[in-house]
């Protein structure tokens, strides 16, 4: 891919490249962002070293987890297929090709480079519930339950769930917390006193 214009970080923490765009990752993880590289089609029969173009690959400065990005297979009608993350390089997509039933299909690839190993996993969890890809397993409907602290602060509450929870199951919960009718309290004992106070 020729690159046309470097797009400054600051531009794509939240959303993708311009078409044009080409993002220099080093410089977005370096500020704390993470750098979203534009969709583009994927050669399958590429050898290993090519399956990630530049500005994708790992720079040799960078070792270990330094490096860890979400990739995201779309078919062709760029329906999304299947989301991972690594800091290998290439080597977790030549293990798709070698052993995934989905990567005939696989014609689209996004990479998103973030500057710490924890923020790419928070990435592809929501990425995975957001988009729903066909072929992931795990992470499609978020996590079986939520610790919620009742008595502390709504706002933490909300924020647990809106960052685990599905958005129909949110939009199902608020329209039954709006019906409190619905869900009667249970009945308190009347209170305590002696007998000849009655």
């Amino acid at each position: 891919m020729i690159k046309t214009k470097i797009a400054p970080c600051s531009a794509h923490a939240d959303s993708p490249p311009e078409a044009g765009e080409w993002v220099d990752p080093w410089n977005c993880i370096q500020g704390g962002k993470p750098a979203h590289l534009p969709l583009r089609r994927l050669d399958r029969e590429a050898p290993k070293a090519d399956l990630l173009k530049e500005g994708e690959r790992r720079p040799d400065r960078f070792t270990g987890t330094e490096w860890p990005f979400l990739y995201r297979f779309y078919d062709a009608g760029r329906r999304p297929l299947y989301f991972g993350i690594t800091s290998t390089n290439a080597t977790r997509l030549e293990a798709h090709r070698k052993g995934a039933e989905w990567w005939p299909m696989a014609e689209f690839i996004a990479v998103s480079v973030y500057p710490s190993y924890l923020s790419v996993q928070a990435a592809e969890r929501a990425a995975i519930r957001h988009e729903q890809p066909r072929c992931n397993k795990r992470d499609r409907r978020g996590p079986a339950y939520v610790r919620l602290h009742v008595d502390g602060p709504a706002e933490e509450a909300a924020a647990l769930l809106f960052r685990d929870a599905s958005p129909v199951f949110l939009a199902e919960l608020a329209e039954l917390l709006a019906s409190p009718a619905r869900f009667p309290r249970p009945e308190p004992p009347p209170p305590a006193r002696f007998a000849d106070e009655a």
